[in-house]
């Protein structure tokens, strides 16, 4: 029977009890016997309009034999029975669920990707994550829970790249993120900021940039030549295979992939919010988390 990890978060309202309410449906939806939550944690917002309260954020294991879509559909349905509305992203919410892994699936579609894209990097779902299923198996990385939380404690020697497929981002984004002092000094010097940008064109090219790097996390920002008519998951699908995120089991070259460690793809056609995307996983990679005494009722 497939282990699905979901994720549980809220700061709008009464953060407890919309918790607890999802925790109830979630019940009702699953049964209790195929439930596991963590305890509660609270940790600041992460890429939000500023002005939001701290998040409550938690893990749940599900045991059941439906498929990831149906897991993902009746968690959909939570969400809006419990009032949730989509408006904005990063917003503050009354409740959020996400599917973070299904088993051993690997699905790269516009509306549903698993693994989740960001769980690789955010300490405020990596480490609730730990305390029910540190034992769970990442199928991009081949990583168990447990090693992807333990890649985001603080490390100096260790850098995130980011791979652009133009040369005009690889600009754009390393002027706005790396401090002018680093960019206007030596090649050395730019070399110990740890953000490292690479244009990267072909995707088949990815190997060959992480053969002397060693990275806690490779982001790809690949941006399409008409965002207008190109659907940018159809158009990144090979940065997708290249990267493993999908069930295909070879890169694009037949070769087996040579690639370790989390890993991470997002469109880039908007060059601010990709500075914004960056930004955001940096900060979910070491913000502040702090178990409460908060819990969910054990289910019966």
């Amino acid at each position: 029977m497939p282990r699905s990890l979901i994720s549980l978060g809220a700061n709008l309202g009464n953060t407890h009890e919309n918790m607890l309410a999802a925790s109830r449906l979630l019940i009702d939806e699953f049964g209790a016997a195929q439930l596991r939550f963590s305890r509660l944690y609270r940790t600041p917002p992460i890429g939000g309009p500023v002005g939001q309260s701290d998040f409550l954020n938690a893990v749940a294991s599900i045991e059941s034999e439906r498929s990831c879509w149906e897991i993902w559909q009746a968690i959909k349905r939570i969400e809006t029975d419990l009032g949730r509305q989509r408006m904005h992203r990063w917003e503050a919410r009354r409740i959020d669920i996400d599917l973070l892994l299904h088993g051993e699936h690997r699905v790269w579609t516009p509306h549903l990707k698993i693994p989740h894209p960001r769980m690789c990097m955010r300490v405020f779902v990596l480490e609730p994550a730990c305390e029910i299923a540190a034992d769970a198996v990442d199928p991009v990385t081949g990583w168990t829970i447990a090693h992807l939380r333990a890649n985001l404690d603080p490390d100096p020697k260790r850098t995130a790249m980011v791979l652009c497929n133009t040369s005009d981002l690889v600009h754009r984004l390393r002027t706005a993120l790396v401090p002018s002092a680093s960019l206007q000094n030596s090649e050395a010097t730019r070399d110990s900021s740890p953000l490292r940008f690479v244009h990267c064109p072909d995707p088949l090219a990815i190997r060959t940039h992480l053969q002397t790097v060693s990275t806690e996390l490779v982001m790809a920002a690949v941006s399409t030549p008409d965002p207008e008519t190109i659907q940018w998951e159809d158009y990144s699908r090979p940065w997708a295979v290249a990267l493993e995120l999908t069930d295909a089991p070879k890169t694009l070259d037949g070769s087996s992939a040579a690639i370790h460690g989390p890993r991470y793809l997002f469109p880039a056609n908007d060059g601010d919010w990709a500075v914004h995307e960056i930004q955001s996983a940096l900060a979910a990679m070491s913000c502040e988390i702090h178990p409460t005494q908060l819990v969910f009722p054990t289910p019966v």
